[in-house]
Formats: C-alpha cells, sequence, structure tokens
C-alpha cells in the first residue's frame, strides 16, 4: 500500500467490483473520462481482472480513504515506457460523499510521489478536457504545466472539446528548458 496524507493507495480487490461498476455507470463521473456508454457489470468484471493482473506498461490503484479505509475511487499510471523513464495517469473520486473533501488531490500527490519515488519515472502526463476548470487547477497548483492542446479532439454534450495534455516533470523543469 502506498500512504498518503488522507488516502492509501492499494491494489484492486474483486470486492472492488460493484463500486467500480456504479462509479463508471454515473453521468457525473464519466463526464471527466473518456468512457462513453454505459458498462456491463461484466465488463466492468473483466477490466477488475486484467487490472489485477498489469502489464509492465502499467499500474492500477483503488483509492481508500486513510481514516475508515472505504474505498473511494480509482487511479492508474498507464502507457509506461520504462526508457524514457515516463507514463500518464488517470484518476477520479467515484464515491459522492468524499467529493470536495481533499481526497483527489491527495492521491495525485500521493501517485506523482510514488511515480518518481518508486518507480523511477521522470515525467507524468495527464489527458484531461478542457471544461474540467477544477482538475486544471489542481494539478497547476500541484506543478502541472500545459504541454499541449488536441483541438476539439472529443465530442461530448454535444459539441467538441479541447482536451489539455498536462506534464509533471520530477525535477520540476521540462527538459526543453534546461541545457
Amino acid at each position: 500500500m502506498i500512504a498518503g496524507e488522507h488516502v492509501i493507495l492499494r491494489a484492486f480487490e474483486r470486492e472492488d467490483a460493484e463500486r467500480c461498476y456504479r462509479w463508471m455507470n454515473d453521468p457525473n463521473i464519466v463526464r471527466t473520462l473518456k468512457s462513453r456508454y454505459p458498462i456491463a457489470f461484466q465488463n466492468e468484471i473483466e477490466w477488475l481482472d486484467r487490472a489485477m493482473h498489469p502489464s509492465p506498461s502499467e499500474r492500477h490503484f483503488a483509492i481508500e480513504r486513510k481514516d475508515d479505509r472505504s474505498h473511494v475511487g480509482n487511479a492508474s499510471i498507464h502507457d509506461i515506457d520504462w526508457v524514457s523513464r515516463t507514463g500518464e495517469f488517470g484518476l477520479f473520486i467515484g464515491e459522492p460523499s468524499a467529493w470536495n473533501r481533499g481526497f483527489g488531490t491527495d492521491a495525485i500527490v500521493t501517485l506523482v510521489r510514488f511515480a518518481f519515488d518508486e518507480m523511477n519515472l521522470r515525467k507524468l502526463r495527464i489527458h484531461i478536457f478542457d471544461y474540467n476548470d477544477r482538475a486544471k487547477h489542481i494539478l497547476e497548483t500541484h506543478g502541472f504545466v500545459q504541454e499541449g492542446r488536441l483541438a476539439r479532439e472529443f465530442y461530448r454534450e454535444g459539441s467538441y472539446h479541447d482536451i489539455v495534455i498536462l506534464s509533471i516533470f520530477r525535477d520540476g523543469a521540462p527538459e526543453e528548458t534546461r541545457s
């Protein structure tokens, strides 16, 4: 387990399936994810099985509250390039009772620390929808910088939306700014 100030990142268990299924079918949650369509429970079970047996280029975590050990969200580091030491990540807090309580922020800080200090990555990136102002603010507050934008990349809710690429570097500086 990977401990943060308020959360623990742990391996998934089969018992997490029902919560994951509920969250992945909640329009308030999937609005910030690339998932579009309702997911069958069996599909979620199959995803969970893959998450519990990840490929070398991915790691998946359940996010638990540290105080009561309740599962409140999911996180992953994927598309890991072990030679370049980069990866992409994503996370969400799915349990409504845990929203706006700092668990997502702590999960980001904990995941980044783990990626840099334990996995020895040097750069993490995340793709988020431009309309997700809250996520952009939290990430930028914690050292992420915008590296790019994919214009009108994703269609949702009747219009096309930009995807913003935010990154954080282990040493705090983008590579191209150093000699």
